[in-house]
């Protein structure tokens, strides 16, 4: 009983602690603030935490991590979608369609200037329009017959057929200055034209940005934006808590009870995650190439435990490749469940054999064992990674767990089998099921780019399915690909974190907070709040 008493000890210990911190950020401050920690408060500097770390700042080049809460605020976009999903003016000032020539003709705003000084260009837009289109949504560029300037201010989207919906595929696409014979340097300079432009940056921990005072749009309030890597979310929590910062991400659920009673002094945003984390199979390895094999495993991990347990809460068991609350998710396909005896009954149709003696699985004499890599900076995915060991071992399978900075970790797996299987997060299928495409689909001039896998039906019906211009026949599409791929588990899909993100009430935003890539660019509308005070200067 001692074990557990001192366990339970330890844990009111913590509780109290967390309380005392909470009582001393909110109530009278530290007897002991400085004058300079004092005027943080009243600095008019967002400061930004995120959890992933800062890589290269060109958007052309990087789908996801730290550098993509960046982007929205860096550079332009010809639109952006308000709160209810329709597209509103950013460079483009109007747009038009003409269905018989299936043409999209845009206006762009004068006079806009790149951070360099530079006349933006519609060229600029042509060639930043191509470069995404090849780089990440390739087949809607195979929709796309031409883009032209048709004159100082206007761009002609001239399509291949009827695609009404086509801008609402591409408004996320930021605006870069076209080369010009010298090269941007998007690690230290880069260059874009939005309401912030590039101040510094130390190595992969931080990037500050500055109020752009020549912004089409009239100068941002806010003067300098620092976004910092804080990969431990409880100390962005603390951080917060301190003010230290003024935006926290993904926080836990049980900081978020705790600080849901001061909804005066914080902006709330629970959501789930549009991307799942899942532990890819390299099916072109002998080891994972059998389907059977695959669902074993699945059939062997408690995915509701690591929910429950490592996660604490803050997440929902994976349902698939499309992702939970996509529209492109067929209802039909559940996870499967947490089911030791038929994983192992599985395996030992497949041909592997326990032995009682090394209490490892065998066949042909090949012991079943393999290395899963992991992101070194992520502590969750560690612990799941471990947690997965421990499972796994049950059967008689020995794992190795290997750790790699992010550019390394994404270079084994991106659009390559350099590896046997990896524990990372895809995105699912909700605004451009394109991106999914990406994933799962050879495509032209390139290989799926969740380790390489292949499967020439589902290739097919992705080649079907993007082709379709009608939605509800896209949707039934779609749901055949779902579920092939969750039969097929390619991988085990593990989870959805359900995320709480949380920015100070030091700063005043007129649009409800997110952080989205279109909550992140409403950023540029918030204003210190001169009424806000030190948490010193409040009573009891």
């Amino acid at each position: 009983m001692l074990p557990r008493n001192l366990k339970k000890h330890n844990r009111l210990i913590s509780f109290l602690f967390v309380i005392l911190l909470i009582n001393i950020a909110f109530s009278c401050g530290k007897p002991d603030d400085t004058p300079g920690r004092k005027n943080l408060f009243n600095e008019n500097v967002l400061r930004y935490d995120v959890n992933s770390p800062f890589t290269s700042l060109n958007p052309a080049k990087v789908f996801f991590g730290g550098s993509t809460n960046v982007f929205p605020l860096l550079y332009s976009f010809l639109f952006i979608p308000d709160e209810n999903e329709e597209l509103q003016p950013d460079l483009a000032q109007n747009w038009s369609y003409d269905r018989k020539s299936f043409t999209w003709s845009i206006h762009i705003r004068k006079n806009v200037l790149f951070h360099n000084g530079k006349i933006l260009s519609p060229e600029d837009v042509i060639y930043s329009l191509n470069i995404s289109l090849k780089s990440f949504l390739n087949d809607i560029a195979s929709q796309v017959d031409n883009i032209s300037a048709f004159s100082d201010h206007n761009v002609h989207i001239r399509l291949k057929d009827d695609y009404p919906n086509f801008l609402v595929k591409i408004w996320d696409t930021p605006i870069l200055p076209r080369p010009d014979g010298t090269d941007i340097d998007f690690f230290y300079h880069p260059v874009g034209s939005g309401p912030f432009k590039f101040k510094l940056r130390q190595g992969n921990s931080m990037v500050v940005l500055e109020a752009n005072k020549d912004y089409c749009a009239g100068c941002p309030a806010v003067n300098q934006i620092i976004f910092l890597f804080q990969p431990d979310r409880e100390k962005a929590w603390t951080r917060l808590l301190a003010g230290e910062t003024d935006i926290a991400q993904e926080i836990s659920y049980k900081n978020f009870q705790m600080m849901r009673q001061y909804q005066e002094r914080f902006y709330f945003n629970q959501y789930i995650l549009r991307f799942y984390t899942i532990l890819l199979y390299n099916t072109n390895d002998s080891l994972f190439s059998d389907p059977a094999v695959r669902r074993a495993l699945t059939y062997a991990i408690d995915r509701e435990h690591i929910v429950k347990y490592i996660l604490k809460g803050n997440g929902v068991v994976a349902n698939g490749p499309m992702g939970v609350g996509s529209p492109y998710h067929n209802p039909e396909v559940k996870p499967l469940p947490f089911d030791p005896q038929q994983a192992m009954a599985l395996l030992k149709e497949a041909g592997w054999i326990y032995d009682k003696e090394s209490g490892c699985l065998y066949k042909e004499g090949r012991p079943f064992e393999f290395t899963i890599f992991v992101f070194d900076e992520s502590q969750i995915e560690k612990k799941v990674a471990s947690y997965i060991q421990l499972c796994l071992n049950d059967l008689g399978i020995r794992v190795r767990l290997r750790a790699f900075p992010f550019e390394d970790f994404k270079k084994r797996y991106f659009r390559n089998n350099q590896f046997q299987a990896v524990l990372t997060e895809l995105r699912g299928a909700y605004r451009n099921p394109e991106y999914l495409q990406t994933n799962w689909s050879y495509i032209k001039n390139g290989k799926s780019a969740a380790g390489c896998f292949k499967h020439p039906t589902v290739t097919g019906l992705f080649k079907k399915g993007i082709a379709e211009k009608d939605l509800e026949k896209q949707k039934k599409i779609f749901y055949k690909i779902d579920l092939l791929i969750t039969s097929l588990q390619p991988g085990t899909f593990l989870f959805q974190k359900t995320a709480i993100d949380v920015m100070s009430k030091r700063f005043r935003i007129p649009h409800p907070f997110s952080l989205t890539y279109e909550g992140i660019y409403r950023l540029k509308y918030a204003s210190l709040d001169q009424d806000w005070k030190y948490p010193q200067q409040r009573a009891h």
